[in-house]
């Protein structure tokens, strides 16, 4: 036993064994770090529905979180950043919403309508913060790269249901049917967009049938090679 002993792993000394202290104090500031980058989130985002985005400072957000200005940028690299993980968080807690189709009967009208006129209705309850991104964007930041991922994550995430997105944008055959999915989806993210902020004929009720009676046409077609 002892030759083995020698030959293998040797035993493990005191100082071997981890610290349940260290451990759970990494633990905490890790939690720590998390709770600060969420405050600053939450407040960021109060404030820019209550103001608007461009008449909002740093300082401002820090504040109203309760932290300094140096904590912030220890989170982020400025304002426009924090904004874009702030349409990173709106996007990721509108996705269910997006998948609900899948989980009724996709190829009937009336579950189409109601499920693109909670989209909409969604779009509506945060217009103050889509009018916020709107101001981003304008001012410094470009949201388009990541509303672009989230499109393809959109088609993906329907794909393992519906049989018409389940296309491959790098297989040829299959690009055309992907680029016919990625347009049907950001015309519903787009229109929505529009009525929450009342432009253009977004607003028009005719929009959510129109909108259903294409995204019927699109899932009822025969399967993507």
């Amino acid at each position: 036993m002892a030759d083995t002993a020698g030959h293998g792993a040797r035993a493990l000394s005191q100082d071997d064994v981890p610290d349940p202290r260290v451990a759970a104090l990494a633990a905490f500031h890790r939690q720590r770090k998390r709770n600060s980058r969420e405050r600053l989130l939450a407040a960021a985002a109060r404030e820019f529905c209550d103001r608007g985005y461009l008449p909002v400072s740093v300082e401002e957000i820090a504040a109203a979180a309760g932290m300094s200005r140096m904590t912030f940028y220890r989170h982020f690299r400025g304002k426009a950043d924090l904004a874009a993980h702030l349409f990173d968080a709106a996007a990721e807690t509108s996705r269910p919403m997006f998948l609900h189709i899948m989980a009724v009967d996709f190829t009937r009208r009336e579950a189409v309508v109601e499920w693109i006129t909670e989209i909409f209705q969604a779009d509506q309850a945060n217009r103050r913060l889509l009018r916020a991104f709107t101001q981003a964007t304008a001012d410094e930041g470009d949201f388009t790269p990541r509303a672009q991922e989230y499109i393809r994550e959109l088609i993906a995430g329907l794909g393992a249901a519906i049989p018409a997105f389940a296309v491959d944008p790098d297989a040829p055959a299959q690009r055309r049917g992907w680029l016919e999915a990625w347009l049907l989806l950001y015309e519903i993210l787009d229109q929505s967009s529009h009525a929450a902020l009342d432009s253009g004929v977004a607003t028009d009720p005719l929009v959510i049938e129109i909108l259903a009676d294409r995204f019927l046409a699109f899932v009822r077609r025969d399967s993507p090679a």
